[in-house]
């Protein structure tokens, strides 16, 4: 073996052997420190190991626990991730459902006969109608005393005023007009006018007395002489006493007769105005009664009555009118000939509110028109018009009406 070869190992063996002696006592460091952090109860910071010719820093490796960790961590981020998805997905479909009525519809009606479709509320009557039954049912209740009344509506609010002859009749107005349709409220200003009842003052017989006695005293104080010793003057006193006892007895007795002739007297104008008021509050009520019949039966009539109808026939030649209000009919002829043989039919009279007529038949060479709708202004009272002016000679003409209420 040459000698540089020979050289050249025997360096290198003897580098790998201080390498190797100086490694031992830095593996022992090591080993005696992994055993201190395997006792201590915190863990200690990972060790790196370094050899001797190493000049960076080497990672330590991982163990199947902590690989196991890892994963589980990993899987549960994904399943939350995709149940924060779902849930995202379910959110956007819910919305764009809502936002589709003709869907919603479909899904919720699993039927295919369609519903049907809910009635149409009737719409309230307005002020105008419900101020047309008000006057009618008034009218009804109390015509004589009706053109005293003011009555407004506004809203459905019934507004009465004006005068009333007694207290029954105010609350009977009142009574009439709040079952009608559509009134919300009634305010009754209507005042009671009552005539008053004089009752004389009675003639106190006690006072009377104790006024008659202070004045004796008075009059006997003033009148009183002095006294004097001899018997005529004494005598003459009491004579003079005597005759004024007895004119003021006199005068007390035409007094008390005057007191009972004043007492009779009033008395027998309390028993007489007692019984006038009688009368009067009797008559009252039978108004008030009839009244409140006559409201009763056009309401009757009113609610249960809704259409009718009116027959008509006569013979015409000219222009002629006929006046329909009620339950009668007559004929205001305006040319040629008054209408003969003239015939009229009601099914039911036709009630004084608010109606439509409509003609149903007519039978004539002329013209047969309706002129006159009913209406509260008019009294509610319809006008058929004949005309036959036109034709020569005389011709019979029928017709038929129908009315409703509105």
């Amino acid at each position: 073996m040459p000698e540089d070869e020979v050289n050249s190992a025997t360096g290198e063996s003897m580098t790998r052997a201080s390498a190797e002696s100086d490694e031992r006592p830095l593996l022992a460091a090591v080993q005696r420190r992994a055993r201190a952090s395997d006792n201590a109860e915190a863990p200690a910071a990972p060790l790196v190991y370094l050899s001797p010719g190493e000049d960076g820093r080497r990672f330590p490796l991982l163990t199947r626990a902590q690989w196991t960790l890892i994963a589980a961590g990993a899987s549960l981020t994904v399943l939350l991730s995709v149940v924060v998805f779902l849930a995202w997905r379910k959110q956007n479909s819910e919305s764009h459902i809502a936002a589709a009525p003709g869907v919603v519809q479909a899904v919720a009606t699993p039927s295919p006969t369609p519903a049907p479709e809910a009635e149409a509320n009737p719409s309230p009557p307005d002020d105008a109608a419900i101020l047309a039954a008000v006057k009618t049912a008034v009218a009804n209740y109390n015509p004589s005393g009706f053109a005293k009344y003011s009555l407004e509506v506004k809203d459905g609010i019934v507004t009465v005023a004006g005068e009333a002859e007694t207290q029954p009749e105010k609350d009977g107005v009142e009574n009439v007009v709040r079952p009608l349709p559509g009134v919300r409220a009634i305010v009754n200003n209507l005042i009671v006018r009552l005539t008053p009842v004089m009752i004389p003052a009675r003639v106190n017989e006690a006072e009377a007395k104790r006024l008659d006695e202070a004045m004796r005293r008075q009059y006997e104080g003033a009148a009183r002489p002095k006294e004097k010793d001899d018997d005529a003057e004494r005598k003459r006193l009491e004579s003079e006493r005597e005759t004024e006892r007895k004119r003021r007895e006199a005068a007390a007795a035409r007094i008390r007769e005057e007191e009972e002739r004043l007492r009779r007297e009033a008395e027998d104008r309390l028993q007489r105005e007692a019984a006038e008021y009688e009368r009067r509050l009797e008559e009252q009520r039978r108004l008030e009664a009839s009244r409140r019949a006559r409201a009763e039966q056009g309401r009757l009539e009113t609610n249960v009555l809704r259409s009718g109808t009116v027959a008509w026939s006569g013979i015409v030649d000219g222009a002629a009118e006929i006046v329909i209000s009620g339950g009668s009919a007559s004929v205001r002829n305006l040319s040629g000939e008054a209408p003969r043989e003239v015939k009229s039919s009601f099914s039911a009279p036709v009630p004084r509110a608010p109606i439509t007529v409509r003609m149903l038949s007519s039978s004539g060479r002329g013209n047969v028109t309706i002129a006159q709708e009913p209406s509260a202004a008019n009294g509610y009272t319809t006008i058929v018009k004949v005309d036959d002016t036109a034709k020569g000679g005389a011709q019979r003409y029928e017709f038929s009406l129908r009315w409703m209420l509105q």
